[in-house]
């Protein structure tokens, strides 16, 4: 069988090889012409149903949210929907329906152009509100703004930060109108350490994360909060992998972070038994998938 994929670098590296041992031929983008695919441009677009019309592949797999594909009868599609890429391209939007399933939210302390936000005396949080070129959230450190490093035009927020115990991590798979929860996990010194200057490769430091499993009192609180998010979303339809993540402060409190609608990064983790479980894992049965552990060995 022919695969194309197109994820972020150092997502899918490790599958193909894995593939390629089972006897299929893999076509894996990550870049086009230098450019991030996850920056959703109409030249990353282009490029990839310029891929798509060269290689002629039998099965495409899309781990990039920001470029959403239509059905062919061509090949067959596994990826998100419009509306299941938005769960994470469009943050404000998500912010809300999080609300209304029941998490805590961060305090909103206002809503700007994102060349135009204040200067506060403690570190905060600046989100764009819609699709843009950066998809993700900036933390701020008190006395500065990046005012003057972004394009005029970009409605976002700025969040205060919120005083947690723990990160925590949920990875899940879904497919065929079902989702699997394959990792919970808390971590320390992971997202909410990310600056302006941290370049593109920001997890430079991860020798200084620490990954640990939850308390029964944070699964506790941590799991509902995941069930419903996933209740949900499962409704919005798609074949992906993706994480959610949120802050559970000392009480139990569970505060939404963000989805991502994606595989991790740096997703070198085993799966299990063969490489044909996790196709079948973005196919029919998303329990056959596990999710990678960021490095770590627990």
């Amino acid at each position: 069988m022919k695969i194309l994929i197109f994820a972020l670098e150092n997502t899918y590296e490790p599958m193909v090889p894995l593939l390629e041992e089972e006897g299929h031929e893999v076509r894996l983008l990550s870049k086009c012409n230098k450019i991030p695919l996850l920056l959703g441009t109409s030249e990353g677009k282009a490029y990839v149903s310029q891929q798509i019309t060269e290689f002629a592949p039998d099965l495409v797999i899309n781990a990039v949210p920001s470029i959403v594909l239509p059905t062919s009868s061509d090949y067959t599609y596994l990826g998100n929907t419009t509306a299941s890429a938005r769960l994470e391209t469009h943050k404000w939007e998500t912010r809300e329906k999080a609300a209304e399933l029941g998490w805590s939210l961060p305090t909103v302390l206002e809503e700007c152009d994102m060349t135009a936000m204040s200067t506060y005396d403690r570190t905060v949080y600046l989100k764009p509100k819609g699709l843009n070129p950066w998809n993700q959230a900036w933390k701020i450190a008190p006395g500065t703004t990046y005012n003057a490093e972004f394009p005029s035009g970009t409605p976002a927020y700025v969040e205060e930060s919120v005083d947690y115990e723990v990160e925590a991590f949920c990875f899940f798979t879904v497919s065929n109108g079902s989702y699997s929860i394959t990792r919970m996990i808390g971590c320390s010194g992971y997202g909410h350490d990310k600056t302006m200057l941290s370049g593109s490769d920001w997890r430079i430091g991860k020798g200084d994360l620490t990954h640990f499993e939850l308390t029964e009192a944070q699964q506790a609180a941590w799991l509902p909060k995941c069930t419903a998010w996933l209740d949900y979303i499962v409704t919005l339809g798609g074949n992906y992998e993706g994480s959610i993540e949120g802050l559970i402060n000392s009480s139990s409190e569970v505060y939404w972070m963000e989805q991502n609608s994606r595989p991790s990064t740096y997703n070198n983790g085993s799966i299990p038994g063969t490489i044909q479980d996790w196709l079948d894992s973005l196919t029919t049965d998303p329990s056959k998938s596990v999710n990678p552990n960021y490095f770590m060995d627990l």
